[in-house]
């Protein structure tokens, strides 16, 4: 039953070309153009393609010794802690970020990798905050949830536009190719 089987269908499927010539020959569907589920090599990553976390670090560091200063001024050494503290867990968040929309820029799931950016960059400043807000001790009196909140808003601006450079610069480069 099988035999007959397979020996109908391979009788069906070598029908002559040359009698439908709007067919598809065989070797137009061996070229590399008609599969287009072939995956493509990943781009190589330089260093320069890494100078948008340099440059939210410098941001970060640029703005460190206000935070630094307004914390030694009401808190003492406390809140030098709390400025260090602050800035690390931002500039980890937003450095998460910045790397997702670095490493999928030039694939098809670019603007998944900012929205996902967006959970690092908001939400473990926030819920680092939280808890340490809720939890007290000597950083949460010494203002750490603030400062948190003033370095997110101020490196929100830079990671933002650095993402949206990033995103755009792709876009152009495979509109023009």
């Amino acid at each position: 039953m099988w035999k007959k089987l397979i020996q109908s269908t391979n009788e069906t499927t070598s029908i002559d070309s040359s009698a439908n010539p709007n067919a598809p020959h065989d070797e137009a569907m061996k070229t590399p153009e008609a599969n287009t589920s072939v995956p493509q090599p990943a781009p190589k990553l330089a260093w320069q393609d890494f100078l948008p976390c340099l440059w939210m670090l410098l941001g970060v560091v640029g703005v460190f010794p206000l935070f630094a200063a307004y914390g030694y001024t009401k808190y003492q050494l406390d809140g030098v802690f709390a400025a260090v503290t602050a800035a690390s867990v931002v500039l980890l968040a937003m450095e998460a970020a910045l790397l997702l929309t670095i490493l999928f820029r030039s694939s098809e799931m670019k603007i998944q990798s900012v929205l996902l950016g967006m959970f690092f960059r908001a939400g473990i400043p926030l819920v680092f905050g939280m808890l340490m807000h809720k939890a007290g001790g000597p950083l949460a009196e010494a203002g750490l949830f603030g400062m948190i909140l003033v370095y997110y808003l101020l490196t929100l601006a830079v990671e933002t536009i650095l993402a949206v450079q990033l995103v755009s610069q792709t876009s152009t480069y495979k509109k023009a190719v």
